[in-house]
């Protein structure tokens, strides 16, 4: 009987939420104004229009008759026009509101989960390094004071003395008392030197993030943005085509997390992208090889974290042992017990459906655990379909890049950078999100999140990000991939090439206690002030045509890489004298990825009849 009440009310509420909404939409209708305007439109506006128009036109005064006919005709126009848009206020027009109750609520979570991942990266150290890993934290993400920076490198450097010294250094650097600054610098230059000498056999970042802040290359610049995590956007790739998401660091999550909100909050990152209008064999078929392999990894995401999520469901309903379902299985292992675990939740349905007596709470339970575990297999199942279609395609083009290294014995050629139709062509294009893009990654990851049970509150962010040794982070790193993915090419190496050349948003701002909408604003506001310079993605795109391509470039070549984009010579030159890399061969070797079966129709079945029985009482 409660049930049934229950279900009552629940109703009732669908209800009251149309009315509410009707309500809510013809409030926002000023009915004064609306009216006043179509009146007066109607009346003198349409009267003077027709009449001076008329006889301009005929040399005559309208009729009556034509003159009614057009003000009637206006004020209808008005009124129809003002009902349909009151309609659809109360019908599709809320969706708007959802869409940016989404965006919010996408930033707001994000921001939290972005400080919660900066503590996963300090607790995976011990002792002296955790300290130099939490100071490093410091340094790189927040605007300090005076005694802030004393604080840092009395941890980074394990000295007192010098924590003090570069607090004093850093209080007068910021007031613009260089003399003082000069004459700290010259008083404790051999101190901090040795000091570098000694952390960098420990710990070369810390080494260099005390030198740069006692020669004061990094004080200040902050705001223009913070170094990405190198190669984070490749781990990641390896990470969903290897079905390992313990190939990713926590750190990697960070730096994903942070893509995304910059993404969301506007930035536009710039990239430096060259194509060959004669379309050169080698570099085609190499670029098809990459292409589809970019292709099977979307593919692979969209299987295999929905796999790894619908274990995690079963675990965290507490209806499957964390034992039965272990970390670290391979994905066809993974895939085998989720089965057997799928079949035995649908009898435990089966059950509760039949029998009367059944504790409702437990109904509800397992009508809810395999309602979610069902659609994510389903998803699951798509994913995978798609994945056989593209291994298949990767495989073909994995044989035609083979052929061409075979014809030409190892060696491309060479092709030399020139003008006209024969030369290479440089596109600068930008990857972003545009506000349709942004309103479906955000309701991407809303759904995601409610999948996950993360909610607003900081012990059950934690509890989501801590659980099952982080795995729930590190699905949270594919699915944010796989939203951008359609939006952006994340998966491409020359968007992840130019993605890594670029500096990530400075959020030193970023707190818990921020609202979502201060959230929004300061990742609005840094997005404005992050260095956008093209210098570094002008040499990863350099690296790429002369190591990967087989691109010789001349002088001139290198003086308008350096004029255009601000490139440095000795990096360009670096670059160019290394030694050549060994031409990649095929990028997948994976003859048989994972394969899944449709969902079972006994599962089905079982929900179908435990939604009945629930619903009868």
């Amino acid at each position: 009987m409660a049930d049934r009440d229950k279900k009552r009310i629940s109703i009732d509420r669908e209800k009251n939420e149309h009315s509410a909404r009707l309500k809510r939409s013809l409030n926002k209708v000023k009915w004064s104004h609306a009216l006043m305007q179509i009146f007066w439109t109607a009346g003198p506006v349409t009267s003077l229009g027709l009449i001076g128009g008329y006889y301009i036109g005929y040399g005559t005064m309208p009729s009556m008759q034509l003159l009614i006919y057009f003000v009637s005709f206006t004020v209808f126009s008005g009124l129809i026009g003002l009902i349909a848009k009151v309609v659809y206020d109360g019908t599709r027009g809320h969706l708007k509101d959802q869409s940016e109750r989404d965006l919010l609520n996408v930033i707001d979570k994000l921001g939290d989960l972005i400080l919660i991942a900066r503590d996963k990266v300090v607790q995976g150290y011990e002792g002296e390094a955790s300290r130099r890993e939490a100071a490093l934290q410091l340094l790189r993400r927040v605007d300090l004071t005076p005694y802030g920076v004393t604080i840092a490198f009395t941890d980074l450097t394990g000295d007192e003395e010098i924590g003090r010294v570069m607090g004093r250094i850093h209080a007068y650097r910021r007031i613009g008392l260089q003399t003082k600054v000069r004459e700290l610098y010259n008083e404790n230059r051999d101190q901090i030197n040795d000091s570098v000498r000694r952390l960098g056999q420990h710990s070369p970042r810390a080494a260099k993030e005390l030198k740069s802040w006692f020669t004061g290359n990094t004080t200040g610049r902050l705001k223009y943005g913070v170094p990405r995590e190198r190669l984070f956007l490749q781990r990641i790739s390896s990470a969903i085509e290897n079905e390992n998401p313990y190939v990713m660091t926590f750190r990697d999550v960070e730096e994903m997390m942070i893509l995304a909100f910059e993404l969301i909050c506007g930035r536009e990152i710039p990239t430096l992208t060259f194509s060959y209008p004669k379309r050169w064999k080698y570099a085609s078929a190499l670029d098809e090889l990459q292409q589809k392999q970019s292709r099977y990894r979307v593919a692979q995401a969209k299987g295999g974290n929905r796999i790894r999520a619908l274990s995690a469901c079963l675990v965290e309903s507490g209806l499957v042992n964390a034992d039965e379902l272990p970390e670290g299985l391979t994905m066809e292992e993974l895939i085998r017990r989720v089965k057997g675990q799928m079949n035995r939740l649908a009898v435990r349905a089966r059950k509760l459906a039949k029998d009367r007596s059944a504790d409702p709470a437990e109904r509800a339970r397992v009508l809810t655990t395999l309602e979610n575990c069902t659609e994510l297999y389903r998803m699951a199942y798509d994913g995978y379909s798609e994945s056989a279609r593209r291994h298949k395609e990767l495989k073909q083009a994995s044989k035609r890049w083979e052929k061409v290294l075979n014809d030409a014995n190892g060696s491309p050629g060479r092709l030399r950078v020139g003008s006209g139709k024969k030369g290479i062509r440089i596109k600068e294009s930008v990857i972003a999100l545009d506000d349709e893009a942004k309103l479906r990654v955000c309701r991407h990851l809303s759904w995601f999140f409610q999948k996950e049970d993360i909610k607003h509150y900081s012990h059950s962010l934690f509890s989501s990000f801590d659980n099952r040794g982080g795995m729930s982070a590190r699905r949270l790193a594919i699915e944010i991939a796989l939203a951008l993915e359609p939006h952006t090419g994340l998966l491409k190496p020359e968007i992840q090439r130019n993605v890594n050349a670029t500096k990530a948003v400075y959020l030193g701002g970023l707190s818990p206690d921020l609202s979502a909408i201060q959230k929004k604003e300061l990742g609005e506001k840094m997005v404005k002030e992050v260095d956008n310079g093209l210098g570094i993605a002008a040499i990863r795109m350099t690296d790429t045509m002369v190591h990967q391509y087989g691109v010789e470039l001349s002088e001139e070549a290198i003086d308008f890489l350096r004029t255009e984009y601000k490139a440095g010579r000795r990096s360009l030159e670096r670059v160019i004298n290394r030694e050549k890399d060994e031409l990649p061969r095929a990028l997948n070797n994976k003859e048989n990825p994972a394969t899944l079966s449709e969902p079972a129709s006994g599962w089905k079945k079982s929900l179908q009849e435990l939604k009945k029985a629930t619903s009868k009482n």
